[in-house]
């Protein structure tokens, strides 16, 4: 691999500049470590779980024992024995929890690497292949401190907060065939409330809600002047050009001699759907490019 994975077990990261094929490599070993880690996870949380019931299991027999049984000697060595026991269990119910949480960490968000990967195998078809990519890929959560972008005091419930977060989470930059360079961005937006609730009973309760704001898709294509320098004749049908999933929609498009900046917003009932993002990049590219190539016949 060109990353450490136990870098990306400490920072969640993944940061490369390399060819396609070393980051598909990579997005592989990647998603070979997250089965692992979700493998392990879980069987180191069934036998915390076990060792749980069976510190309870051992403290409930040894009670029904001391009320049947009379010999105070017997009783002793049985209560000897079951505090070995429960010291036992206890000790590796502890390390069953730490390995737990240490595969936790490397328990990634599958959505993230696998849309990655299929978007990179996509515009593999028009780079080099001896061509280096710059490639981006977070798998953090979302909700982090460092994605807070502000907070307002919620319109309709009094005392109550909501807080926004945006994360960039992937971007791809590299070079088609053609000489035009691409930079590809996925940034997610969340809107999280909470404050307090007083309920049927009287009693006030901490409450919270996360609402997802959409995904954020932006796509920048600069170009040679020389091949597409017409572009600019065809602002107007550049709008109507632009073809993208009823999933999401339009925010932002603008056109220079020599670069096209392209936005579209992924509504949020389709943020985690891995084909209706798919859809919309392809969209986008596809759409650009239709509008450059026949940029490129009015160029000639």
């Amino acid at each position: 691999m060109t990353v450490e994975l136990e870098e990306i077990r400490k920072s969640r990261i993944y940061t490369v500049k390399s060819s396609i094929k070393n980051v598909l490599d990579d997005l592989q070993k990647i998603a070979e470590l997250d089965s692992f880690a979700e493998i392990q996870q879980k069987r180191y949380g069934k036998i915390a779980l076990f060792c749980f019931l069976g510190i309870v299991a051992l403290f409930v027999i040894l009670f029904v024992i001391s009320l049947l049984l009379t010999n105070t000697e017997l009783l002793g060595v049985i209560l000897l024995l079951s505090i070995l026991i429960a010291f036992f269990l206890i000790i590796y119910g502890i390390y069953t929890l730490f390995m737990y949480f240490k595969f936790q960490r490397l328990n990634l968000q599958n959505y993230r690497y696998d849309l990655t990967k299929k978007v990179i195998q996509m515009l593999y078809r028009d780079i080099k292949e001896d061509a280096l990519i710059d490639l981006g890929l977070s798998f953090k959560s979302l909700d982090k401190v460092e994605n807070k972008t502000g907070t307002i005091d919620h319109p309709y419930k009094a005392g109550w907060k909501i807080d926004s977060y945006t994360q960039s989470w992937l971007t791809i930059k590299g070079q088609f065939i053609d000489k035009t360079y691409f930079e590809l961005s996925l940034t997610e937006i969340l809107k999280k409330q909470y404050g307090w609730k007083r309920g049927s009973s009287g009693k006030s309760k901490y409450k919270s809600k996360s609402k997802s704001g959409g995904l954020d898709i932006s796509i920048s294509l600069t170009y040679p002047k020389k091949r597409y320098g017409a572009i600019k004749l065809l602002q107007q049908e550049v709008n109507h050009a632009i073809k993208l999933p009823i999933s999401s929609s339009l925010r932002r498009l603008r056109i220079t001699d020599e670069a096209i900046y392209i936005t579209a917003r992924v509504a949020p009932q389709f943020v985690n759907a891995q084909d209706k993002v798919y859809q919309t990049i392809t969209a986008m590219f596809l759409s650009s490019y239709q509008v450059l190539n026949l940029a490129k016949m009015l160029t000639k």
